[in-house]
């Protein structure tokens, strides 16, 4: 699964690609800073799962998803928080605490989201 990380933290941005690197089939194809910078890079780089910030600058991790699935209908996205996560009125859009993502987790979310 190629997967794009969309975090404003260079930590944070390492930490969910060592994670991805650690799941079995799962490869980073791309990082970015900001939501601008991911809906930049979203066809160029191809991914089949996003891994938004849900506390973007410039744009918010809500409404970058929100235009990559526009863009994207098939693109699978989870938000993460560091904050306890928030419920959504947009069932297609998972908000995951961030301490709570793993390798374990990643295949698991995309055993129950990745196949559409």
């Amino acid at each position: 699964m190629r997967v794009l990380v969309v975090d404003d933290s260079d930590v944070f941005q390492h930490v969910l690609s060592v994670m991805v690197a650690a799941t079995p089939a799962f490869e980073v194809v791309g990082t970015a800073s900001s939501g601008r910078e991911a809906l930049h890079l979203i066809d160029a780089l191809d991914p089949q799962l996003v891994l938004v910030d849900l506390q973007l600058p410039e744009l918010e991790g809500i409404e970058t998803a929100r235009r990559l699935r526009e863009q994207h209908p098939d693109l699978v996205v989870a938000l993460l928080t560091a904050n306890r996560p928030v419920s959504l009125a947009l069932p297609s859009l998972t908000i995951v605490d961030r301490q709570d993502a793993s390798p374990e987790w990643l295949a698991d979310f995309w055993r129950r989201h990745g196949d559409r």
